[in-house]
């Protein structure tokens, strides 16, 4: 009887010993070196996904509490000022410049300027002054509604940039750069025609 629990726990002190040895085999590293197989994902169209940062990230900035006030049953009116309030130039504007009055882009700018708080500025460089006494094309006596930034921009057209001196209130134009862009072509003496590379 005692022999038979003797070879009962050598049969448990056996099993044991086998899970103590592949526990030990899973957590200790090798010595010998083995190849592994990973697989990873190769972009292979034309235009690859791009990762960047989403902005605004609304957990990096802080939360503005939106006051309302309730001025009426089913309406609800935010006691936040507008845009064009907090900026200037972001002031929708409907502009209707009468041909009398006005007759050069410089005219044009001024009338459209009045009572938004932002005034031109001289116009002491010549650019500028070929700007402001160029005539006003037709088409932009009727502006809006539309920003007062997009209108300046429309009314001194593409080759000008817009400035604002944010002290002063006031909005100036520089010519942009125009630069010139060197091309390549290989020309066909017998058939006397030219393409570019």
């Amino acid at each position: 009887m005692l022999s038979g629990c003797a070879s009962h726990q050598h049969t448990i002190m056996e099993e044991d010993t086998s899970v103590d040895a592949a526990a030990s085999l899973a957590i200790t590293p090798q010595k010998n070196t083995e190849f592994v197989r990973r697989e990873h994902q190769v972009i292979t169209g034309p235009n690859p996904p791009k990762t960047d940062v989403v902005d605004p990230d609304v957990y990096q900035e802080e939360l503005i509490p939106v006051e309302v006030l309730r001025t009426g049953r089913y309406q609800l009116v935010t006691t936040r000022a507008p845009i064009g309030q907090r900026y200037l130039l972001e002031q929708t504007i409907h502009v209707h410049i009468p041909p009398s009055v006005v007759t050069t882009v410089g005219d044009g700018i001024r009338y459209t300027l009045n009572n938004t708080g932002i005034s031109l500025c001289a116009g002491h460089e010549n650019n500028q002054r070929l700007l402001f006494n160029s005539p006003l094309p037709a088409t932009h006596y009727q502006l809006g509604p539309m920003s007062l930034r997009e209108a300046l921009q429309v009314l001194a057209g593409e080759a000008w940039e817009l400035e604002i001196d944010p002290v002063r209130r006031e909005v100036c134009y520089q010519q942009r750069d125009i630069r010139t862009v060197e091309t390549w072509g290989l020309v066909n003496n017998a058939a006397g025609e030219r393409g570019d590379q």
